[in-house]
């Protein structure tokens, strides 16, 4: 059976137009699906929550759009669509879906396409909870609020994602009067405890007021929203930002006729189910991007972009290990993590792990700026294996690449140390980090510490014959 295309696309996300670039370039034919406009609002949503973050106290609202909008005219100048046609992707704005018979194919309104392996990176939207009465009140989401002409005199943002947590912070910072509501007992679940309560002050410290565990019972809209609580208590604000956790838009691919079953949570779908490989229950059909789900789902890195194509193209031998994904929550500090966390480590290497922390306020650099909050974690094991890092604080992505190099190279954090750093600089993090796990080895009563008295005890006591 002869097909027309190598992989087809199924997108409406960056990762899609990644994975087109980046098979075209290895001379591969390839077929880019995407709905129109669906990559220019994801890109509008990072740029703007990240611009949000970053906007700092009673920024100007004008000016902060203004400069989203400059923002996403620069932004992926490698991924625009003109670019990818020049580059030999057959780009289809059109919805598609899978057609299984008589061969297995992609069908959109004008055309028929056939292939080896098809990738799915399609987007994503905010799930609506079963709250009576949300559904048909004028909610905003992070894509219908930058288009206020004024930031709103209060808010009640829904939800406890990265989004969220983030945008709450924000608008409190632009002088909004902001609540954020979760019905989770914990402001970040999968993280260790004290760094989710750490996030938490961060936002109470903002002006944030922040109710855990609270359920809503009923939301109603006359000229202003009325919230109306489980216990019995009702809250009012004039706007009422949806936050909660994004799905994957998968309902209009027709996954099931070809055998694939997305996760469902309490009614809506949440993943597309892969192994390590990234196959799905279709030996021919991949999935990367938001489609895999997770907490961390619309923040983490783009390296399944690379496994899932190359597996989909070629033998699919790649793994994608999920312990080393990196994600990074948008708040002022920023928040990054990698690999196991604190409890996490323990609970699989129990004593031979050792939480390696050191404040920011220990670094030269923050002093110049305005802020030293914040801390780096480093999850360290006996040998010096880095399984993880947490860190909150100026620079924290840029310092949670570092840190992937080392877990990836497989570089023990005694060989960091001598990597030449600058003293007015994030990355002397990186010594500190170092010689801080260093004192924890060396501290009296250790082993190396009572050889080396030793050792230095015998050398004095012996008499020199020159």
């Amino acid at each position: 059976m002869t097909v027309d295309y190598d992989g087809v696309i199924l997108g409406g996300t960056v990762q899609g137009r990644e994975a087109a670039a980046l098979a075209v370039r290895e001379g591969a034919r390839v077929a880019l699906i995407e709905p129109p406009g669906a990559v220019e609002n994801h890109i509008r949503q990072q740029i703007g929550l990240t611009a949000l973050a970053g906007a700092g106290a009673r920024a100007d609202w004008d000016g902060l759009k203004h400069h989203i909008s400059a923002l996403e005219a620069v932004a992926y100048p490698h991924l625009s669509l003109d670019r990818l046609a020049t580059s030999g992707v057959d780009v289809v704005l059109e919805p598609g879906q899978f057609s299984p018979r008589p061969q297995l194919a992609v069908t959109t309104s004008t055309r028929r396409l056939r292939s080896r392996g098809y990738l799915l990176a399609p987007g994503s939207e905010v799930t609506v909870p079963a709250i009576p009465g949300l559904a048909g009140t004028p909610y905003l989401t992070l894509t219908t609020l930058l288009k206020l002409a004024s930031p709103p005199e209060t808010a009640i943002v829904l939800g406890r994602s990265g989004t969220a947590i983030a945008l709450a912070q924000a608008l409190a910072h632009l002088g909004t009067r902001t609540t954020l509501i979760t019905r989770g007992k914990s402001l970040l679940p999968t993280e260790d405890p004290d760094i989710s309560s750490f996030v938490a002050a961060l936002l109470e410290a903002a002006g944030v007021t922040l109710y855990l565990n609270l359920s809503l019972a009923a939301v109603q809209y006359n000229a202003g929203f009325e919230l109306a609580l489980a216990d019995g208590q009702t809250l009012s604000t004039s706007t009422l930002v949806l936050a909660t956790a994004s799905h994957p838009t998968l309902e209009h691919l027709n996954l099931r006729s070809i055998g694939i079953q997305p996760r469902m949570t309490q009614g809506n779908i949440t993943a597309v189910p892969v192994d390590d490989r990234l196959v799905t229950a279709h030996p021919r059909v991949f999935a990367c991007g938001p489609a895999l789900g997770g907490y961390w789902a619309e923040a983490t890195d783009h390296q399944d972009v690379a496994i899932a194509i190359r597996n989909a193209l070629y033998l699919p031998l790649r793994k994608l290990s999920l312990l080393n994904r990196m994600a990074l929550l948008y708040t002022t500090p920023e928040y990054g993590r990698l690999g196991l966390t604190a409890d996490q480590a323990n609970r699989y290497y129990g004593s031979e792990v050792t939480a390696v922390q050191v404040p920011f306020g220990q670094l030269l650099k923050p002093h110049y700026g305005d802020d030293i909050t914040g801390f780096c974690r480093w999850m360290v094991r006996t040998d010096g294996q880095i399984l993880g890092a947490q860190i909150c604080g100026p620079g924290a992505s840029e310092l949670l690449h570092t840190v992937a190099i080392a877990i990836h190279q497989g570089i023990p954090i005694q060989r960091l140390d001598r990597v030449p750093t600058l003293a007015h600089s994030h990355a002397a993090m990186v010594a500190r980090m170092a010689d801080t796990w260093q004192q924890q080895r060396w501290h009296q009563g250790t082993w190396r510490r009572d050889w080396a008295e030793n050792w230095f005890n015998w050398r004095r006591s012996r008499r020199r014959r020159w």
